[in-house]
């Protein structure tokens, strides 16, 4: 995993700020890296007799601005990726991105959530969203607004649903924390601190006619409160059984049950627990916990002020190559 990764990239400094988070993602990993613009096909139709040179010699004299701007912006990963390879398209940028990625095979996309053509702060610019929506390829995505100052993968919050399709995710997890990533002077901090922070949430949003019906009967509410309850212990017991797995492979890992907005939740443990990146499946499936990962995932991008490391899950079985 993570040994051919895409990078797109339309030349502005935002989009850029994913390329720190590339060089420490791929360091030790013997990657190779393909930084890939994409020059848009020029508007308006062409009358047959009309001379097409002045047009083709405009989008290559683009293509080649471009290809020398991505062998600048490759600087960073040289010294950390077995290759770096510049590619140059033309045509709409989210497909040329797509097609591009099966071409090399890739096993990631990274990219900023926004660049040049951004829409502006929790919004995503409608090549990204394109890209989300027709790849099977995981995807990271950074929020170039909020870039942090240190590009670290070293606590990871995993959002798990205790569906299978949740627990896809945690191959890439395990990839992504295996290699030693910190200097010496990091050592420290990292390796007293779990690395992996696996979190369900039990969602609490009950309408208000449903809360007023239950306070007002205690019966109700004790009721209502001892589910909850039951089904907090069952998460606890789910998670402790994935936990001890990750363990007995040497990665470190803590759970946590919340209750509330899953979404809003898994956001704050983020920030609690001071997270370099959280990493979940596009979907997952209603378990005990009540809630779907799709639009759960949606919401995490929009408000996340860390990188966030999305995964398709499949849904026939199947082991995901390390």
């Amino acid at each position: 995993m993570y040994h051919r990764v895409v990078v797109p990239l339309d030349g502005s400094e935002l989009a850029e700020d994913v390329l720190p988070h590339v060089a420490e993602l791929i360091r030790g990993r013997d990657s190779q890296v393909f930084l890939l613009s994409v020059t848009p096909l020029m508007k308006g139709t062409i009358p047959p007799f009309v001379d097409l040179r002045p047009k083709r010699a405009e989008q290559q004299r683009v293509a080649q601005a471009l290809e020398e701007y991505l062998r600048t912006a490759a600087g960073p990963l040289v010294s950390v990726a077995a290759d770096v390879h510049v590619n140059v398209r033309l045509g709409r940028p989210a497909d040329e991105i797509l097609t591009f990625v099966g071409e090399v095979d890739a096993d990631l996309i990274a990219m900023s959530t926004h660049g040049r053509s951004g829409l502006g702060h929790r919004v995503f610019g409608n090549v990204t969203d394109r890209v989300l929506r027709g790849t099977e390829c995981p995807v990271l995505l950074v929020q170039a607004e909020h870039t942090q100052s240190r590009a670290s993968y070293q606590r990871v919050v995993v959002p798990l649903d205790g569906s299978e399709l949740a627990e896809q995710v945690l191959p890439y997890v395990q990839a992504l924390v295996r290699a030693p990533q910190t200097t010496p002077l990091q050592q420290g901090r990292f390796s007293q601190s779990p690395r992996v922070f696996l979190v369900s949430v039990l969602a609490t949003g009950l309408g208000e006619r449903t809360v007023a019906l239950l306070t007002s009967y205690p019966p109700g509410f004790q009721l209502a409160t001892t589910a909850l309850d039951h089904a907090e212990v069952q998460l606890r017991g789910y998670l402790r059984s994935v936990a001890t797995a990750l363990r007995s492979q040497g990665i470190a890992a803590q759970i946590a049950v919340r209750r509330g907005a899953p979404a809003d939740e898994i956001l704050s443990h983020a920030v609690e627990v001071e997270a370099d990146v959280i990493a979940m499946t596009t979907h997952g499936l209603s378990g005990v916990s009540r809630w779907v990962y799709g639009d759960v995932a949606g919401e995490v991008l929009q408000e996340a002020y860390t990188p966030v490391l999305l995964v398709r899950p499949t849904f026939e079985e199947g082991k995901v190559e390390t």
